[in-house]
């Protein structure tokens, strides 16, 4: 479990269907000591809440989009944790009101089990007996002054109709954050990404925050590859009460720490020209459609392996011609009987050839 508590391009639709123009990567476009495009320095807005993040990770930020009241049924394990809590303060109530209620007494001048003669003591016993109760005023504290809250927020806290979800990447983005000599080590640029580690970030980012994903409650996001970061929910929560940051500047969002600096994509959004931030359509529904029946037939390594040949030959200067788009066609179908799977069938599953993300038109 986490802790406890980015943009654009300027290829063309036509030119690569598999995503839509400004979340596509262009390696052309990136610079030394910097992420590839589509990620650009992270705006003001996102650095009081980047500052509080480890930067070994990537993060994927958007706003919790089910209802309050259906976020709390989701919470079994949380109210199950609650309960027990509850019954231990309760418990820990009925033994503890006795003995500071004879505490007041002896403070009060009465004589007392808990009455103390200082001269007719050792100063050995004398700190133990200090140390003791301040242990168990200590331990008391923590019960009910810390854990103690905890069941009454999740009952009558705020809930507000929209909260910022935070996730970071789960072991899969390690080796991008890895020191310089490490990655000299491995034979990796220093300065920036490889392509394969340019894909993963590319890949499952946009998985991450497909609205599709997005609309579920945030416990059910958690998977191999994401993990919930609740410090930086919290953190993210405090800056939108302090109206230092807005729901509109964690909307679907990609953080990425980099050489010192922080860097920001929102695949959802295009820069427009004079410089605001749009929304843009749903990524290409072929895209989804193309994924989910490889997913269907267990072969969803050749998504993300047809993904690379796609992104690989539309950056070429060249572009996808089409004896390159027959050459690729091929790799697709000995990618599939490889794995004993029927290629035609497949093709014909997914509304023909031009239905194949790159091969269509």
């Amino acid at each position: 479990m986490a802790r406890g508590s980015s943009k654009k391009s300027s290829k063309s639709a036509k030119t690569s269907s598999f995503a839509p123009t400004n979340t596509a990567l262009d390696t052309s476009t990136s610079t030394a000591s910097s992420p590839p495009s589509p990620f650009e320095p992270a705006h003001a807005a996102l650095l009081p809440l980047a500052k509080s993040l480890p930067r070994d990770h990537v993060f994927v930020i958007h706003p919790e989009q089910t209802p309050p009241a259906l976020r709390r049924q989701a919470f079994i394990v949380p109210v199950l944790l609650n309960l027990i809590i509850s019954a231990g303060l309760c418990w820990r109530l009925y033994r503890a009101v006795p003995v500071y209620l004879e505490q007041l007494i002896t403070i009060l001048g009465y004589e007392t089990s808990w009455t103390v003669t200082p001269k007719n003591l050792a100063w050995g016993d004398l700190i133990n007996i200090l140390g003791s109760r301040t242990i168990l005023l200590a331990i008391d504290y923590v019960i009910f002054g810390i854990l103690g809250r905890w069941p009454y927020e999740f009952l009558f806290g705020d809930s507000r109709p929209k909260e910022p979800v935070v996730r970071r990447g789960r072991k899969w983005d390690v080796p991008i954050f890895l020191d310089e000599e490490e990655r000299k080590k491995q034979a990796k640029p220093s300065d920036t990404w490889t392509r394969e580690e340019e894909l993963a970030v590319y890949t499952k980012c946009t998985d991450a925050l497909r609205k599709s994903q997005t609309s579920k409650n945030a416990l059910s996001l958690l998977d191999k590859d994401w993990d919930l970061d609740y410090r930086a929910m919290v953190d993210s929560t405090e800056l939108i009460d302090q109206t230092e940051l807005s729901l509109d500047d964690v909307d679907h969002v990609v953080l990425v720490p980099w050489q010192g600096k922080w860097y920001s994509w929102y695949p959802h959004k295009v820069k427009a020209t004079d410089g605001h931030i749009d929304p843009i359509p749903e990524r290409d529904e072929r895209l989804e459609s193309f994924k989910k029946h490889l997913i269907q037939l267990g072969c969803e390594d050749v998504f993300y392996r047809w993904i690379e040949i796609v992104q690989y030959e539309t950056s070429q200067p060249a572009r996808f011609t089409q004896t390159k788009r027959n050459e690729a066609e091929q790799e697709l179908r000995r990618m599939l009987r490889s794995r004993k799977k029927d290629d035609e069938a497949f093709v014909q599953a997914v509304g023909g050839l031009q239905n194949v993300p790159g091969l269509g038109p």
